[in-house]
């Protein structure tokens, strides 16, 4: 191996609540807008001054909806009188990139600007990628003052003021199953309402793209207060038809309250109440953590260590804790394989053999092997954390992927996924969302779906294109993808050519590249939920992420790299 040259990278691969939206050039290096249960006092917006310009009122305008107000009555004074009235900031949000100001005109006021994305009234994102245009409608009021008179919808801001003003809470739910809390981020404005409006998405159950993937919420419930107290416990207070909730019903929300609001930095633990009672539910003076939440946490513990290889003809293990250690050789691979995948535990490897028409599954310690399918020619496998295999298939109609649980194959519909060939799929570290790169007649994308569990097979829902114009402006086409935590999605883009590794969340809202300097062409990318990561360029070589912001050359002669 030759000597390690260590490469600053740009970001941690870690959970952070990134909220700068890209639009358009190159992809920038950006300081991430941290999660916060206490960011500090909140700066309140100023009224219009007498006498001020049309600009200056539009202007105004913009940055009192950035800083929340109860009922934005500071907002509303930029408006007419009837436009104030009907005015409803609570039904979403445009974000516009920054860098184009509202042009004040003789005509009146317009802002043009491209569309970075928008949230639902629920705080969940959609890239844009369209051109945004409004005009403000200036006119006098009865005291000849410049008021607005055509408002947007709800609120509008700029991606340098969303990425100052709002943050992401991972707001954890139970599948539809109820064995797992999968997360269904949200954004959320800092200051006095983001542990509120966390606490109203868990009560209001799961987004409407892919609500199908989720467990219904229950019906009749309200948070009558929601306090942040001493050392980061935020204190719940549940109302409306408490009483309808048996012990099980109770433990299950009260873990989705615990994961979500957890997910926001400072917050350290949750009491939830009813009727001014503590749940008894564990904990300690009943404050709950996600210790007690543990079964069905939305990233599994303790993942094997191991990094697995297909390397100079044979399956080896490599151990990411001793790197300089060689890789040892595994029993029981047979003939050279394809790809490879291996379970979440460590301990069964997936092969895909003879041509891609067998895919076995071989035990690590003894090296016993056992044939899972066969026929139809695959080109992948992947393991999810339910223990279920999957298998990529060469074709881009019809049957794409093939599973397998407890010895036995479960139909798959892809019908839910656009048409083309998946070329890579990246299960998330909850097992539910799936993250793939799909390739149709020249045309690559990447998206995020979720996988549907019933007796009768799987199926995906609620796909969303993660477009291109958000997290490679450059155009570089998707070529793998990983999941680096609950929310966080490492790409790698351009393939074999100027190869780039964009670290974007799962919503899209947030890009920045990560990829070593010496490594000009990359064929492959594999992530853990742990944070490590590896890349393998076409000639064998491997760098891995080492900690401390930096990628090291590791490993060559590699054909192929799987991670638990």
């Amino acid at each position: 191996m030759r000597r390690a040259a260590v490469v600053a990278l740009t970001v941690v691969l870690a959970l952070s609540g990134c909220v700068t939206v890209p639009t358009s050039g190159p992809v920038e290096r950006h300081s991430p807008v941290q999660q916060q249960a206490n960011p500090g006092v909140d700066i309140a917006p100023v009224p219009p001054a007498p006498g001020a310009s049309p600009g200056l009122i539009v202007e105004g305008f913009l940055h009192a909806m950035a800083t929340y107000q109860p009922g934005y009555a500071v907002a509303r004074q930029f408006l007419t009188t009837g436009a104030a009235q009907a005015w409803q900031p609570e039904s979403g949000v445009e974000i516009y990139a920054a860098g184009y100001p509202p042009q004040a005109s003789d005509s009146g006021v317009v802002l043009t600007a491209p569309l970075a994305g928008t949230l639902d009234p629920q705080g969940s994102f959609t890239v844009g990628g369209t051109v945004y245009h409004h005009d403000f409608g200036l006119v006098r009021d009865a005291e000849s003052q410049w008021r607005i008179s055509r408002p947007p919808r709800g609120l509008l801001v700029s991606q340098s003021l969303f990425g100052s003003t709002w943050v992401r809470a991972d707001v954890c739910l139970w599948d539809v199953t109820g064995n797992w809390l999968v997360p269904d981020p949200r954004f959320v404005q800092i200051g006095k309402p983001r542990l509120a409006a966390t606490v109203r998405a868990v009560l209001g159950g799961p987004s409407s793209l892919a609500s199908a993937a989720y467990r219904r919420p229950v019906t009749g419930l309200q948070a009558s207060a929601v306090a942040l107290g001493s050392g980061g416990v935020v204190t719940v207070d549940i109302a409306g038809a408490t009483d309808t909730l048996d012990m099980d019903g109770r433990r299950r929300l009260a873990a989705e309250l615990v994961w979500s609001l957890t997910s926001l930095k400072g917050v350290t633990g949750v009491r939830v109440r009813s009727h001014g009672v503590s749940w008894e539910l564990g904990g300690r003076d009943g404050v709950l953590t996600t210790a007690e939440f543990a079964e069905g946490a939305p990233v599994p513990a303790n993942p094997d260590d191991g990094v697995y290889l297909l390397r100079q003809g044979t399956v080896q293990r490599a151990a990411w804790a001793d790197p300089t250690a060689s890789p040892r050789p595994l029993p029981g691979a047979g003939a050279p394989p394809r790809a490879l995948a291996v379970r979440t535990d460590g301990e069964v490897v997936a092969l895909v053999t003879d041509d891609g028409t067998e895919v076995r599954s071989v035990v690590v310690r003894d090296g016993v092997t056992k044939v899972e399918l066969t026929g139809e020619r695959a080109t992948g496998v992947r393991w999810t954390r339910q223990g279920e295999l999957w298998a990529l298939l060469d074709r881009t109609r019809g049957r794409r992927l093939r599973a397998v649980k407890d010895d036995q194959e479960v139909p798959v519909s892809t019908e839910g996924l656009p048409i083309g060939q998946i070329r890579s799929f990246a299960p998330a570290p909850d097992g539910v969302r799936v993250a793939l790169v799909i390739e149709n007649q020249g045309r690559t994308s990447l998206g995020v779906a979720a996988v549907v569990r019933t007796s009768a097979g799987f199926r995906f829902v609620g796909w969303r294109e993660l477009a291109p114009s958000a997290w490679a402006p450059t155009g570089q086409a998707p070529i793998d993808v990983g999941w680096t935590g609950p929310a966080g999605l490492l790409v790698l883009v351009g393939g074999s050519s100027s190869a780039r590794v964009i670290n974007v969340d799962s919503e899209g809202a947030v890009a920045t590249e990560v990829r070593p300097n010496d490594a000009t062409a990359l064929v492959q990318l594999v992530a853990a939920s742990s944070g490590r990561a590896v890349l393998r360029g076409p000639d064998g070589q491997t760098w891995r992420f080492v900690g401390g912001l930096t990628w090291e050359p590791w490993l060559n002669q590699v054909d192929a790299v799987a991670l638990p």
